[in-house]
C-alpha cells in the first residue's frame, strides 16, 4: 500500500499497516500498528505529551479508516468498530469541550481578540461553525450552579455536545425572562434525560417548555423590567431568508396585534391570467407581509400630513438596461441585497429613491436623488379620489397604500393623477409582478385585468 505523505491526514512514523488472519479465522493488525515504537518525529507544535498523543491517536484513526481491509472483518467485528467508532467521537467531543473550558477560564480566546467559537476554530480549522458555536456553549456550564450537572454528563461522555447545547442554549436564552425557580426546574427535568432522548425530541421538549415556563414574580417595578427585555435579533437564514427572533412582553405584544390585525384579513388576488379568486397566504405569511407594510410606512419621508407615502430612503445600484427590462438582472441595495428589476421598480414608485445607474462596464453615470416622487397635494387628491386600495376588491385605507405610477417612469410614465394610483403593498407587487396596466380618469381608476373581477372575486 502507499505510504500517506507526512504531515498530511492517514500519516503516521513507522510505516504502513498490514493485517494478517489468525488460524481461528480472526484478524490480527500487525506491522504498522502494533510494532510501531516510540514516536521520534514531533506531531504538534509545542511537543507536549497530551496533544503528541492526540494526534497520534487522529493519524492512527485516519489510518485505520483509510488503509486497513476492511472487507475481512466478521459481521460482529463491523458492528464492534461501529460502536468502538462512535464512543471515538463522543470521547473527542468531550475532550474538545474540557479543553475549550480551561482555555475559557484562562481567558485566552479574550487575549487573542478572539469569540470562543473563533478562538476554537483558528485550531482547529476544519470544525464546522454550528460544532464550535455548541462546544462553545457547552464549555460554559461547567462550573455553572445550573448547568454544572450538565456540563460533568458532557465531560464524563454520559451526554453528547449536540444534545446539551439545545439544554444549554434554552437555560442561557430563557434566564432574562423566566422565573428562576422555574426555570431551574425544567432545566434540571431536560439535564436528567438528556441522554436518554434524540435531538430531535429534546428541541420538541424544549418547545414545550416555553410555553410552561412561569414569569418573574410581580413587584413595582415589574413593567419596565418586563420592557427591559424585548429582544429582536436575526438568528440566522433559512433558504435564503433572513431568520429574527422576536420577544415582547405582554405591553408590546398588544400593541404589536394591534398594527397587525387590520392588516393581516385576507385579500382578493390575481395571477397572471386572472383567475385567483382568494388570498393563498397563510396566517404568518399575512402577518410577515403586514409587519413589511407597517416598517414601510414607518420608515416613509414625506414629511407632509398626507398618509404614509412607501417605502424610506433606499440606495440601489443596477444598470439601467437590467432596470429597463432589457437586460436580465437587478441591484444592490447599500447592504449588499440583491434586488431583482421589478422589486426596484416597484419601490421606486414611491420610495426615497436613491440610484446609482451604471452604463456600460459599471461606470456611474448618475448618482443622486430623482425628482419624480408624487408631491403632498397630488398624493392627498389621489387619496381622496380612490378612497382605498384601487384594485378590484380590496378595501385597504389609503394610509397604508403607496402611489404607482401607472406607466413607470422609467419608461417615461409622467407625475401626474391620470398616471397614478394607490396600491396597498400586497397588490402593488401583483401588478408589477403581472404587468398589468389601468386607465385613470379624473375619477376611478380602472384595471385591465384578464377576467372581470369583483370584490367577491373574479367571475
Amino acid at each position: 500500500m502507499p505510504e500517506p505523505a507526512p504531515g498530511v491526514p492517514g500519516a503516521f512514523p513507522g510505516g504502513g499497516l498490514t493485517a494478517g488472519a489468525g488460524g481461528d479465522g480472526s484478524f490480527g493488525v500487525v506491522d504498522g500498528l502494533a510494532a510501531v515504537g516510540p514516536v521520534s518525529v514531533s506531531l504538534t507544535g509545542s511537543g507536549h505529551a497530551v496533544p503528541e498523543f492526540l494526534a497520534g491517536a487522529a493519524q492512527l484513526t485516519q489510518l485505520l479508516a483509510a488503509e486497513f481491509p476492511h472487507a475481512m472483518l466478521p459481521e460482529q467485528g463491523l458492528g464492534e468498530a461501529v460502536g468502538a467508532a462512535q464512543a471515538l467521537v463522543q470521547a473527542a467531543q468531550s475532550l474538545l469541550t474540557m479543553v475549550t473550558h480551561e482555555a475559557v477560564s484562562r481567558g485566552l480566546p479574550a487575549q487573542s481578540g478572539h469569540s470562543v467559537p473563533d478562538w476554537i476554530s483558528t485550531w482547529a480549522p476544519m470544525i464546522d461553525r454550528q460544532e464550535a458555536l455548541a462546544t462553545a456553549r457547552v464549555a460554559t456550564t461547567m462550573g455553572d450552579e445550573l448547568l454544572g450537572t450538565l456540563g460533568a454528563k458532557v465531560t464524563d461522555g454520559t451526554a453528547r455536545v449536540a444534545r446539551a447545547n439545545i439544554v444549554a442554549r434554552f437555560a442561557q436564552e430563557m434566564a432574562p425572562v423566566a422565573d428562576p425557580e422555574s426555570l431551574a426546574a425544567i432545566t434540571t427535568t431536560l439535564t436528567d434525560h438528556v441522554e436518554s432522548f434524540g435531538t430531535q425530541a429534546l428541541s420538541l421538549a424544549v418547545k414545550k417548555a416555553k410555553a410552561v415556563l412561569k414569569p418573574p414574580p410581580d413587584d413595582d417595578e415589574d413593567e419596565a423590567r418586563q420592557a427591559g427585555k424585548r429582544l429582536l435579533r436575526r438568528i440566522g437564514t433559512t433558504a435564503g431568508l433572513a431568520e429574527w427572533q422576536l420577544l415582547l412582553d405582554e405591553e408590546a405584544e398588544a400593541v404589536l396585534e394591534a398594527a397587525l390585525d387590520p392588516l393581516t384579513v385576507p385579500r382578493p388576488g390575481a395571477d397572471q391570467h386572472g383567475l385567483q379568486r382568494t388570498d393563498p397566504r397563510t396566517a404568518s405569511q399575512r402577518r410577515g407581509d403586514a409587519l413589511v407594510e407597517i416598517l414601510t410606512r414607518a420608515a416613509a419621508t414625506d414629511g407632509s400630513d398626507a398618509p404614509g407615502c412607501g417605502a424610506g430612503r433606499i440606495q440601489v445600484t443596477a444598470s439601467l438596461d437590467a432596470l429597463k427590462g432589457v437586460v436580465p438582472g437587478g441591484g444592490t441595495d447599500e447592504h449588499g441585497h440583491r434586488l431583482s428589476a421589478g422589486a426596484i421598480r416597484r419601490l421606486a414608485c414611491d420610495a426615497d429613491l436613491y440610484p446609482v445607474v451604471l452604463g456600460g462596464p459599471s461606470e456611474p453615470l448618475d448618482v443622486g436623488r430623482v425628482k419624480r416622487l408624487f408631491t403632498p397635494a397630488q398624493r392627498t387628491a389621489v387619496y381622496l379620489r380612490d378612497r382605498h386600495c384601487s384594485f378590484p376588491g380590496c378595501t385597504v385605507p389609503p394610509a397604508w397604500c403607496q402611489i404607482h405610477h401607472v406607466l413607470h417612469w422609467v419608461f417615461g410614465g409622467r407625475t401626474d393623477l391620470l398616471n397614478a394610483a394607490a396600491l396597498c403593498q400586497r397588490h402593488h407587487t401583483v401588478v408589477h409582478r403581472y404587468g398589468y396596466t389601468a386607465t385613470v380618469t379624473e375619477t376611478e381608476v380602472i384595471w385591465h385585468i384578464p377576467r372581470p373581477f369583483t370584490a367577491t372575486g373574479f367571475g
